[in-house]
């Protein structure tokens, strides 16, 4: 008898290896029972039969289970082994609901098979060669001059004609063409379908929550505030500055935001001011947000992104804070956008705006430094999953064109740090090394303590930074935390099924992107930083949306009734509402508390002195005590309506003041007796007035002195 010892019966290891295996979680089964013949059945068993829909029992409780978990880990009602029993058992139920073809993993495009045009035109190329250097050297002095910004001009022109490719049906002359006639005969063309409409709806939710009581939460400014608003003032004199070198430096897209609003549209010198120019550039990265959720998923994943972006107390807060916080974000959405679709699509000129904004970008926010590790890294991604040699080669050509436009509209920066290195990095190296502070003995450990910090902070607790955030609660709300969780979940398997490398990137950019808060080696109480990350909160809402838009498109497919349907829509309904619900509370009833409790009170002793001032008294006659840890003599002007101006006058120089006779005001802290006393000494004609406040430990007395002769 002869045996064929080729062929061998799979082990019982083999058979369990394959079951296991996500790429195989969505074939059909081929057991020995399938592969039988089925018995004759009647005739009336041959007509096709409507098979019942199983109830969604995984799905269901894998979000139950999702969101039970994230609600224990809120500061009221901790338990943390019992959110992580959830969470684990959340993720058991994913998987089994995928391997049931209960829960349906999105499609995401792939990269498309067209060539992107690798040429260029040399003539204009080899022109902007001299002129980028001449952009380098006109920059100095950390000033923008009519000929530098001019020879910059030039300089972006001759790039945009070496690398961009016009379209056919927008050439030059055509587009003239349009907008003179426009101008002949102006009109206006709205076309609104529900979509549109929704979309419209989504925006309106995301303003609403930027825009609502603005000028009031947070209602206090602090010093970083003064500083920036006598950086606006320097604007406004005409002197136009690269870079803000003072308080370690700032980046000046917000400064010149907020100057053009108050030169051109009239706005004041003022708080509210900071807070709209950071309201109005947020509202500008949405629809950036919204075309990312779309390239990553459909558009239901843009709306839903935009949603909870726009919902999120996260990015509420850092913008509504009025400094310039969230330009980070607010310029990587845009760059993965244009990054991951020009990647795809083969586009060059998507790419060329994807290292434009790169470049303008480094004129945000100092965390928006570490965007152009995160676009090597993106490109570096998209070359492992690439087995065509001709898109390898154009990933590398766009690295290529991405770089140089990125320096171009970085040159300024780039001169004034080659200018002033100390200054541009202070902030950064006083935090990654010793150089204010010694570092811990065991770097390592703070590292990765800071890494499980800053990686946990959606979850669990998003740092102690009053001013940016409510402390020690999580980063995000508990719909949008479980739906985070879960959307990991399904882009982590839909790579590991498809291989697609938007959901690698999307993934790896997360960490990434924290890395300015990760790195605050010597003060590891810094991180996490809900500012300093604050680009990562760009993935972080995208794969919530990505797990959110999952579940609801598995629950439809489930429903043939329309009462299902309904339902499924209600359910959707209620969690946005939750999700609402206590974003709101978070930023308008738990932040204006915190912050006000930790602030002076500013506003009211300057709204007193402008009083004053515009009634019986002059801004040389007002006068705020000098006193440590109390308000910011300077803020106390800006209020009153003079920026230029300090109001301070300290105990020892009290007696200066005898000499002009005009009305007087003196502001003094209710619990400072001895300065009080003093004055009653030099002014025994003064009045009294003790102003208290709701906030305890704030209150102040203003001490009237009516003018000589009275």
């Amino acid at each position: 008898m002869e045996v064929n010892c080729n062929m061998e019966e799979p082990s019982v290891l083999d058979l369990l290896k394959e079951k296991l295996n996500p790429r195989n979680w969505s074939k059909k089964t081929s057991s020995a029972e399938e592969q039988e013949p089925s018995p004759q059945k009647d005739k009336k068993d041959d007509l096709p039969a409507r098979k019942p829909l199983a109830f969604p029992w995984r799905l269901l409780l894998s979000v139950f289970f999702a969101l039970i978990a994230q609600r224990m880990l809120e500061p009221q009602a901790r338990n943390v082994t019992g959110a992580l029993f959830l969470y684990v058992a959340a993720l058991g139920m994913l998987i089994l609901g995928v391997m049931k073809k209960e829960w349906l993993i999105p499609e995401v495009d792939l990269a498309e098979s067209q060539a992107m045009d690798l040429s260029f035109r040399k003539v204009p190329f080899i022109a902007c060669l001299p002129f980028m250097l001449l952009t380098f050297l006109t920059m100095s002095h950390n000033l923008f001059t009519p000929l530098n910004v001019l020879i910059w001009f030039i300089t972006i022109g001759l790039a945009l004609a070496a690398f961009w490719l016009p379209q056919p049906d927008r050439r030059f002359r055509d587009v003239v063409h349009k907008v003179i006639s426009y101008l002949r005969k102006p009109f206006l063309n709205i076309r609104l379908d529900w979509w549109n409409l929704l979309v419209v709806a989504v925006f309106a939710v995301g303003a609403f929550f930027h825009l609502y009581q603005l000028s009031s939460v947070p209602l206090e400014m602090t010093s970083d505030h003064a500083e920036k608003l006598l950086d606006i003032q320097a604007l406004l004199n005409s002197q136009y500055s690269i870079f803000m070198p003072n308080n370690a430096g700032r980046e000046v897209i917000q400064f010149y935001l907020s100057a053009a609003l108050i030169k051109w549209f009239g706005a004041g010198m003022s708080f509210t001011t900071l807070k709209i120019s950071m309201a109005i550039a947020f509202m500008v990265g949405l629809i950036f947000v919204y075309k990312l959720g779309k390239e990553l998923g459909n558009r239901w994943t843009g709306l839903l992104a935009i949603l909870f972006m726009g919902m999120a107390q996260w990015t509420n807060i850092i913008a509504r804070v009025g400094l310039r916080l969230v330009l980070c974000p607010v310029f990587v959405a845009p760059v993965m956008y244009y990054l991951i679709k020009g990647l795809r699509t083969s586009n060059r000129n998507q790419i060329v705006v994807a290292g434009a904004l790169l470049g303008l970008g480094l004129s945000g926010y100092s965390a928006f430094r570490i965007m152009p590790l995160v676009v090597v890294v993106g490109v570096l991604i998209y070359l492992l999953h690439q087995k065509v040699k001709q898109n390898r080669r154009q990933a590398w050509w766009a690295l290529g064109v991405v770089t140089i436009f990125a320096v171009i509209l970085a040159l300024p920066l780039i001169r004034y740090a080659w200018e002033f290195p100390t200054e541009i990095a202070l902030r950064t190296v006083t935090r990654m090394t010793s150089a204010e502070v010694p570092l811990a003995a065991d770097v390592v450990k703070v590292f990765f303590s800071n890494c499980w910090n800053a990686l946990s902070m959606p979850f669990w607790k998003d740092g102690s930074t009053w001013f940016i955030s409510v402390t020690d609660r999580p980063g995000l709300d508990v719909v949008t935390a479980a739906f985070y969780f879960i959307g990991l979940a399904i882009t982590i398997i839909r790579w590991i099924k498809r291989r697609t490398w938007q959901d690698m990137f999307l993934v790896v950019s997360i960490p990434l992107l924290m890395l300015p808060s990760i790195l605050a080696l010597a003060f590891p109480n810094e991180n996490p930083s809900p500012s300093r990350m604050g680009g990562a909160i760009v993935p972080i809402i995208m794969i919530a949306a990505i797990g959110f838009q999952s579940l609801f498109a598995s629950l439809w497919q489930k429903c043939r009734q329309g009462f299902g349907k309904g339902l499924v829509t209600v359910f959707a309904l209620l969690l946005v509402f939750f999700s609402a619900r206590q974003n709101y509370d978070i930023v308008f009833n738990q932040y204006r508390t915190s912050y006000a409790n930790a602030t002076w009170n500013s506003r009211a002793i300057g709204e007193i002195c402008r009083d004053f001032i515009d009634t019986v008294g002059t801004p040389e006659t007002c006068y705020v005590s000098g006193l440590g840890h109390w308000v910011d003599t300077r803020l106390v002007a800006m209020v009153a309506g003079y920026p230029d101006k300090d109001f301070a006058l300290w105990p020892d120089h009290y007696e200066d003041s005898l000499a002009n006779p005009n009305a007087k005001i003196f502001i003094v802290k209710a619990d400072n007796s001895e300065d009080l006393a003093k004055l009653q000494a030099l002014y025994p004609e003064g009045f009294i007035t003790m102003h208290t406040s709701t906030v305890q430990g704030r209150d102040f007395i203003v001490f009237f002195i009516p003018p000589s002769g009275n």
